[in-house]
C-alpha cells in the first residue's frame, strides 16, 4: 500500500470514528439532560460539552490504538499475547481518563478538588467497559473465523465436485467422441459389410454390440456410479467390435474376483485403458496383441487392471492433458488421492493399474473377499 493510500485510508477510519463518537456523545448528553440525571445543575450545552469530551477521547484513543496493538500482539504466544491485551486496555484507560479530566478541568466543567477521585473512578469504569468489549470483539472474531474458514471449505468442496463433474463429462464426452470417431465407424460398418456374406451371425452381433456400445456411452453421461460388471460389459463389447476388425490379430481375456461385479466404480474408468492399448499394442503391429483385464479385490481396494503385450512405455509419457492423465485426474477428483493410476512396463508386456480406495468420496467396495475368479478368454 501506498503513502498516498495509507493516509487516505486512515482519513477515512479517523473521520468515521469521529463522526460515530459526536454522535453516541449527542445521544448521551440529551439522555442525561432531559432525564436529570445531575439535578438539573448543568445545562444542555454543558451536558453536550461533557459527553463529547469522554466520547471523542475515549473513543479515538482506543478506535486508533487498539487494532494496532491488538494485531501486533497477536503474533505472540497466547498468554503474552492476553497479558499484552490487558496491559494496553489499563494504560488507555488511565491515559483516556487524565485526558478527560483534563480537558473537563481547563473548560470549568469539573473543580481540581475531585479530579483524582474521578481519574481513578474513570479508569476503573473504562478499564471494565473495555475488557467487557474486548471479549465480545474477540467472541465475534472467533466465531467469524470459524464461519469463514466453514465457508471456504464449504466452497472448496463445491468447487471440487464441479471440477469432478467437468473432468467426467469431458471424459465421457471423449468417450463418446470415440465411439462416433469417423474412422471407428467406417471400419466398423466396413467390418459389418464383409461379414454379411461371410458371417451373417457375426454381423448381426457386431451390429448389436455398436449399439449397446453406443447406449452405453451415452447412459454413461447421466450417471456418476456404474457397476464394475457393466463396465467390463462395455469393454468387451468395445473388444469384440475391435476383433471383428483385427481378426486373430486381436486376443483378450477377463478376470474378474467372484463376487466383484456388483461394486460400484466410476463410469468409464477401464474404457480409456483398452483403447490405449488396441491403439498402441494391437493395431500398429502385423502380429496384433494380446490384452487382459483383470480385477482384484485387496485390503487397500479394488485393483483394476490392463495388461498388454506390446512395446511399452512409462509414467513419464503419459501425455499432460490427455487420455491417461485426465483418467487419473479425475479418479482423483472423484474419490480423493487414495485413487491412483501406475503404468508397470517390463519384458513381459505393460500392466496400466487403477486403485480405488476401500475408503474415501464415493467407495463403495463392501463385498466379501472370495477366493475363486471368473476367467473369460477371447481368441
Amino acid at each position: 500500500m501506498s503513502a498516498r493510500e495509507h493516509f487516505r485510508t486512515l482519513s477515512t477510519r479517523l473521520l468515521l470514528l469521529a463522526g460515530l463518537n459526536i454522535f453516541i456523545g449527542l445521544v448521551i448528553a440529551t439522555a442525561l439532560f432531559w432525564s436529570g440525571a445531575r439535578g438539573g445543575a448543568r445545562t444542555l450545552t454543558a451536558e453536550f460539552a461533557d459527553s463529547l469530551t469522554h466520547s471523542i477521547i475515549y473513543g479515538l484513543l482506543f478506535g486508533l490504538a487498539m487494532p494496532y496493538l491488538a494485531e501486533r500482539l497477536s503474533a505472540l504466544r497466547a498468554v503474552w499475547s492476553w497479558a499484552g491485551i490487558i496491559a494496553s486496555l489499563a494504560l488507555l484507560s488511565l491515559s483516556g481518563s487524565l485526558l478527560v479530566q483534563a480537558c473537563l478541568l481547563a473548560s470549568g466543567l469539573e473543580g481540581a478538588g475531585i479530579f483524582w477521585p474521578m481519574v481513578g473512578y474513570k479508569t476503573a469504569g473504562v478499564f471494565v467497559i473495555a475488557i467487557v468489549i474486548g471479549l465480545c470483539v474477540h467472541t465475534y472474531e472467533k466465531v467469524r473465523g470459524r464461519i469463514r474458514a466453514t465457508n471456504l471449505q464449504l466452497r472448496t468442496q463445491e468447487l471440487e465436485k464441479e471440477r469432478a463433474l467437468k473432468l467426467a463429462t469431458e471424459a465421457r464426452l471423449a468417450s463418446l467422441e470415440s465411439r462416433l470417431h469417423p474412422h471407428f465407424l467406417f471400419n466398423t460398418l466396413n467390418s459389418i459389410s464383409a461379414l454379411i456374406l461371410e458371417d451373417p451371425a457375426l454381423a448381426e452381433q457386431t451390429v448389436q454390440r455398436l449399439a449397446a456400445l453406443l447406449r452405453t456411452s451415452l447412459d454413461a453421461c447421466e450417471r456418476e456410479r456404474v457397476s464394475l460388471g457393466e463396465e467390463i460389459r462395455l469393454v468387451t463389447d468395445y473388444l469384440e467390435i475391435e476383433r471383428a476388425r483385427f481378426r486373430e490379430r486381436l486376443s483378450y481375456s477377463t478376470e474378474v474376483g467372484a463376487g466383484l461385479e456388483a461394486l460400484l466404480i466410476p463410469p468409464l474408468t477401464l474404457q480409456p485403458l483398452v483403447e490405449n492399448s488396441v491403439k498402441y499394442a494391437v493395431s500398429p503391429r502385423a502380429a496384433g496383441g494380446s490384452i487382459r483385464v483383470s480385477a482384484r479385490l485387496l485390503t487397500s481396494g479394488l485393483a483394476l487392471e490392463v495388461w498388454d503385450d506390446g512395446p511399452g512405455f512409462s509414467e513419464d509419457a503419459i501425455t499432460r492433458g490427455h487420455g491417461l492423465d485426465n483418467l487419473r485426474a479425475r479418479l482423483h477428483a472423484l474419490l480423493g488421492e487414495g485413487a491412483k493410476l501406475s503404468v508397470n512396463s517390463g519384458g513381459a508386456g505393460t500392466t496400466v493399474t487403477i486403485h480405488i480406495p476401500a475408503a474415501g468420496r464415493g467407495a463403495a467396495l463392501n463385498v466379501e473377499r472370495h477366493g475363486h475368479k471368473l476367467t473369460r478368454v477371447h481368441g
